[in-house]
């Protein structure tokens, strides 16, 4: 009985450092790594605030380009904004992977191609 209690032991101290997906919390400021659908490639910062409820803000502060407001909501492991580029509408759809990095790709209403953008906490 000692050694079962030993090994369940272990085995939930193991996965206690591993946050199921589900629980990762999005809100926080994030380094941005992104390309644009023509390749050339961009960073900068976006925070994401107010995630009560599955509904958030974004904000991207990007090197060489106005700030963007979007608003976001979460459903299980996607996040989906809605976001404003000067006078033209966006999308981005991010997946939440592991140590809280989001993965996504984003257009521009009225422009072609897709670009990729990359989330990574900020700690």
């Amino acid at each position: 009985m000692k050694l079962l209690l030993a090994a369940a032991s272990i085995a939930v101290a193991g996965l206690a450092g591993l946050a199921p997906v589900q629980a990762q919390e999005v809100g926080g400021r994030y380094q941005v790594q992104g390309e644009n659908p023509n390749g050339g490639n961009y960073s900068g910062i976006a925070e994401i605030s107010g995630t009560a409820g599955g509904n958030c803000a974004i904000r991207w502060t990007l090197v060489n380009t106005p700030p963007s407001q979007g608003f976001c909501m979460r459903q299980g492991d996607v996040v989906a904004a809605a976001y404003r580029l000067g006078n033209a509408l966006g999308l981005v759809i991010y997946r939440l992977g592991d140590k809280g990095v989001l993965d996504g790709t984003w257009s521009v209403a009225g422009t072609e191609g897709v670009g990729k953008e990359r989330l990574i906490p900020a700690r």
